[in-house]
């Protein structure tokens, strides 16, 4: 079931809510043609200009493969973006863990919750407009095409070990960025890339659930 709106506040919000009241049938996704009040990474608000891709895809973690790490999650859900993308013709890549990344500016994120044994994952793209400094995605194409790419892309069920496979000959272009460990910097240029998704980072490993 997908849920369309021409203006929510966040669609993660509205989905969560829902998933907490048991008013949704699981799987579902809810699209909205703009937001008022997107959530972002630690909280930060995403801003949410017309024209671009707001969607939140709320499944049951059985239908998900697995092999898939629990803390890989938002990672995985990212990298079905990407794919989807790529197949429309985009260069789109994902900065660990969870940001789209047009070359050097960002055009995206993805944000995943864990309610129960319910995954909930928002994911916002610049399709139309992009505030300065960062990056409107290199295809044309619309928010209902891409929702419905997603999931198309997302019952494929591909495993952990595909994903991981093509993520991690990507992670070189993540070094030269940082990446927060809750309110902590971290600069990824001599992170370490492992199976599960984490990064070890000196001694310290940082995971990416959020």
């Amino acid at each position: 079931m997908i849920y369309s709106f021409d203006r929510l506040p966040s669609t993660q919000t509205w989905l969560e809510e829902r998933v907490k009241e048991g008013e949704v049938a699981l799987p579902c996704a809810v699209l909205a043609r703009s937001q008022s009040d997107g959530i972002g990474s630690r909280g930060h608000r995403w801003i949410g200009r017309p024209g671009n891709f707001f969607a939140s895809v709320a499944l049951q973690r059985d239908r998900l493969p697995e092999d898939l790490p629990l803390n890989a999650v938002s990672i995985y859900m990212a990298m079905t973006m990407k794919l989807t993308l790529a197949e429309m013709g985009s260069g789109v890549w994902v900065k660990w863990p969870n940001d789209f990344y047009v070359n050097d500016r960002k055009a995206g994120g993805c944000i995943t919750s864990l309610k129960k044994d319910t995954i909930i994952s928002g994911i916002g793209l610049n399709l139309a407009d992009a505030p300065e400094n960062f990056a409107v995605l290199d295809i044309s194409t619309t928010p209902e095409e891409v929702l419905e790419r997603f999931l198309i892309e997302l019952e494929k069920k591909s495993t952990w070990k595909q994903i991981f496979s093509i993520f991690s000959l990507e992670f070189d272009r993540s070094k030269k960025f940082s990446a927060h460990d809750g309110d902590e910097k971290v600069h990824l240029g001599e992170a370490v890339l492992q199976a599960d998704g984490s990064l070890m980072i000196g001694n310290k490993r940082v995971t990416s659930l959020r």
